[in-house]
């Protein structure tokens, strides 16, 4: 659509809202405007570079490990790391493309050239399809952190229908933040970037950033305390060998990245509020697409590196304990209780775990502890 076609209010508004904020940043404000975008698009240039190795690397320890197209979960991983970062990219090329546009529209402001630029509409419809993308990564990556949570739990009832609270209330709360975002955008003859700068506070990030930010603390939280269980059974029945010490540097991995993830999202809501400087907001949106599509994607690759208890929890050979004062052998006292081998693996190497029935709750929850296959 070329310059005539634009309405007279869109050039007002452009003007209104663009103009003062680059007049004040130097004399030249539309060359620091495209020197801000250049040092973004260098930053996210890198951090996608890094999701890309990373990325590639999961995906060749999926496809070379033994018995992957008979193995569900490590099909089901490949899926989720490749569709994740299928739509990180699209996301990063809608984003690409919706700041090209706002450049020519900041150059159509600061410049007596006539260009052709997209109408509004078709320029909020990009946003809303990038918007609703990037959301579905964030949904997608609390599932993740949730998942781990139910897993390390064994799929305890229980952790199941808290963690499912908490993502349906992330889910509803995203898509009403999303609402609430797009629909000023088709009632106006805005362009997105010109409606969303006229608020002073946007609160819209913390109806989405809250739900979200509890579901990982709370998903972290049950990590951490799982860890703290198996950390004393584990040292009760393994002493302080290279076993036990392998299953702490795991479940530290998953406690430290849980953490992390919370802390850029508290990050993302400081910039939301203009706390720290405006790029900043930019930058965090595509950090966030970034750690949420990394999530599945280091998880792979810890299991490769530190055999996790995600890919062998609840496999194995499993013993009853007997009495109290060291590791549990078989004999009078301890029997097998079940003898499997690896669920997600044709390599039929079993990994031994111990099963230890509580003294306080004696035939109730058992407490379980890992030796060969962390």
């Amino acid at each position: 659509m070329s310059t005539t076609g634009l309405h007279l209010t869109q050039s007002q508004a452009l003007c209104s809202s663009l103009h003062h904020h680059l007049s004040t940043m130097s004399s030249d404000p539309l060359v620091d405007y495209y020197k801000a975008t250049m040092y973004e698009n260098l930053f996210l240039g890198l951090v996608y570079s890094v999701y890309l190795v990373l990325y590639v690397t999961s995906v060749h320890i999926l496809l070379c490990s033994p018995g992957f197209t008979s193995s569900r979960p490590r099909m089901f991983m490949f899926g989720i790391t490749t569709f994740m970062f299928i739509m990180g990219i699209i996301a990063l090329v809608l984003e690409k493309t919706l700041e090209f546009q706002s450049i020519q529209w900041v150059t159509l402001i600061f410049s007596t050239t006539a260009g052709d630029v997209w109408s509004s509409y078709h320029t909020n419809v990009v946003f809303a399809v990038d918007a609703t993308i990037i959301r579905l990564m964030y949904i997608l990556g609390d599932i993740i952190c949730a998942w781990r949570a139910v897993v390390l739990w064994n799929r305890h009832s229980h952790v199941i229908a808290i963690l499912l609270l908490f993502i349906l209330g992330t889910t509803a709360a995203a898509g009403c933040e999303l609402g609430l975002s797009l629909v000023p955008l088709f009632k106006s003859d805005l362009p997105y970037f010109t409606t969303q700068g006229k608020a002073t506070v946007n609160f819209g990030p913390l109806i989405m950033v809250g739900p979200t930010l509890a579901t990982n603390l709370v998903s972290t939280g049950l990590i951490a305390w799982k860890a703290w269980q198996r950390r004393i059974s584990i040292r009760r029945h393994l002493g302080e060998g290279s076993g036990s010490v392998r299953a702490e540097r795991v479940f530290a991995l998953l406690i430290e990245s849980g953490f992390i993830y919370c802390c850029l999202w508290i990050l993302y809501l400081i910039s939301a509020f203009g706390v720290i400087l405006p790029p900043a907001f930019v930058i965090m949106n595509h950090v966030l697409v970034f750690a949420s599509g990394l999530y599945p994607t280091l998880i792979i690759i810890f299991v490769a590196m530190q055999k996790s208890p995600i890919e062998y929890y609840s496999t194995g050979m499993q013993f009853a304990r007997g009495p109290a004062g060291g590791p549990p052998t078989v004999g009078d006292n301890v029997y097998p209780i079940r003898h499997e081998y690896a669920s997600d693996s044709d390599t039929h190497v079993p990994s031994m775990v111990f099963v230890v029935t509580s003294d306080e709750e004696k035939g109730g929850s058992l407490l379980q502890a890992q030796s060969a296959g962390l």
